[in-house]
């Protein structure tokens, strides 16, 4: 072989040696550059989400901050109601619109009897107050029947002079007194928003009277503000614990204490005390339709006591 084509070899295996290390050295480079893109890119991947996340504590700490100071601007709002409702009670006393007990010489009672009754001593056996959150099952439920209760409404003695005349009352306005105490939760749409509606029920308890005063059934299990207002604590709960459907068809039919529907005489609430259940007096269709599963039988006593005190027939089958 002569020397002009050893040289020849030789320098096309220089060429090559050359072009394969240019090729090494690229794929070695573009590696790199890619390593090198993929860290900035986790980088930048890493940055963004802390400060996502960030925000996001930020929001649920504003979320939370507004949501306190909402409940506390609520209960502050309620006690300044409430006082204010005192304050006009102390104030004007019998000339409220509400009316109540009176006391009425013979004569006027004779005159005009359908509007007034005197109240007399409850018949013995007759249950007081019912008894709170006794627990909900459908069908008759056996009430054990507690002594007769003393009640503010009491007969003052047997002198005609001293009779103490007891008027309904004016249901409208127990609902309006009613609905000023709940404002705070009549604002709150409950279906999509029920934890805030417990949230500030539990808010309001230390300001509310005793019948009015939460359960713990109210505090836990979702339902509709109205059921709050019903001064009863017993019938609160069951009306929770029948649902729903049967609870807002009892709120809206029978119950116009809290809802403004036609008052056909569903309820009477007879003197000023409408937060004492003894009070109040369902009609005959209201316990015949809602009597014995939702009702208890007590229900059915004081609308039996209310009627002898004004002279009609009892109802069957609660005495």
């Amino acid at each position: 072989m002569s020397v002009a084509t050893e040289t020849l070899h030789q320098t096309k295996s220089e060429i090559f040696q050359f072009i394969a290390m240019s090729e090494s050295g690229s794929e070695a480079g573009k590696a790199a550059k890619k390593r090198e893109y993929n860290r900035n890119a986790q980088r930048v991947f890493r940055q963004r989400r802390k400060e996502h996340l960030s925000k996001l504590e930020a929001s649920q700490r504003e979320l939370n901050s507004a949501q306190g100071e909402e409940v506390e601007r609520l209960r502050r709002e309620n006690q300044a109601l409430l006082q204010e409702n005192e304050s006009l009670k102390a104030a004007y006393g019998s000339q409220a619109s509400s009316p109540g007990p009176s006391t009425m010489s013979p004569v006027e009672i004779r005159e005009s009897p359908s509007g007034y009754i005197t109240y007399g001593p409850a018949p013995a056996g007759y249950l007081g107050p019912a008894v709170a959150s006794q627990p909900f099952a459908p069908g008759n439920v056996p009430v054990p029947l507690p002594p007769p209760a003393t009640t503010p409404l009491s007969s003052t003695g047997s002198d005609p002079s001293n009779l103490v005349v007891v008027v309904p009352n004016n249901v409208r306005e127990i609902r309006r007194t009613l609905h000023q105490i709940f404002a705070p939760l009549l604002e709150i749409h409950v279906i999509s928003n029920p934890q805030a509606h417990l949230a500030t029920l539990a808010a309001m308890e230390p300001t509310l009277p005793s019948s009015l005063k939460p359960s713990q059934l109210q505090l836990t299990t979702p339902h509709h503000a109205y059921i709050d207002m019903l001064p009863s604590p017993s019938l609160r709960d069951r009306l929770i614990a029948i649902g729903p459907g049967n609870a807002n068809k009892f709120l809206t039919e029978a119950c116009t204490i809290v809802c403004d529907v036609e008052d056909t005489g569903q309820m009477i609430i007879w003197g000023e005390d409408y937060l004492n259940e003894f009070s109040w007096e369902f009609s005959a269709n209201v316990l015949g339709q809602w009597g014995n599963w939702l009702l208890t039988p007590e229900w059915g006593q004081r609308a039996n006591f209310w009627r002898r005190q004004r002279g009609v027939p009892v109802l069957q089958g609660y005495d």
